[in-house]
């Protein structure tokens, strides 16, 4: 089983009350500096939960002798605020932040349900960074990153090869 970090998140947007009710808009885009969804959607929606499945990984040796591809996702938790209202802006924030913690407690809580998978959700350490002001097209919010190791086959395939 292979991890989709699109299906996953988006399911925890649609599935979480707060983000649900706010309407926050789950949808992909490739890092910070290319928010092709959001910028997309930025005249019919008001919140979104990007995430960005565009990752840079390395392929590791596990102590027990298997091999794993560790990849890291970032998910963008944003929303819109009224250009120069920053009491709006704060408020937003503080729900962005509600909605990540809330998140982190799925995430740990998930995290011994994926291992039946050989899935593991690295719930030891999740950083997150806030946006600061008028940020990302007039949103706050943040965004934060999770780390998942998933099973790799390694084996050598004479068949691959002209030798």
């Amino acid at each position: 089983m292979n991890f989709d970090a699109f299906d996953y998140f988006s399911s925890l947007c649609n599935k979480l009350k707060k983000s649900k009710d706010n309407g926050y808009y789950p949808c992909k885009v490739s890092g910070l500096a290319n928010m092709e969804e959001v910028i997309n959607a930025f005249q019919s929606q008001k919140a979104y939960f990007a995430i960005d499945d565009t990752n840079d990984g390395q392929t590791f040796k596990a102590s027990g002798g298997g091999y794993f591809d560790k990849k890291q996702y970032i998910v963008f938790i944003l929303r819109k605020f009224a250009l120069n209202n920053m009491d709006q802006q704060k408020e937003y924030l503080k729900e962005c932040r509600q909605i990540y913690k809330s998140i982190c407690k799925k995430l740990i809580k998930d995290k011994s349900k994926l291992v039946n998978n050989m899935i593991y959700l690295n719930t030891d350490r999740i950083p997150f960074y806030e946006i600061e002001g008028y940020g990302i097209a007039g949103c706050t919010g943040l965004y934060f990153i999770i780390t998942v190791d998933e099973p790799t086959n390694l084996c050598y395939d004479a068949d691959e090869w002209y030798e």
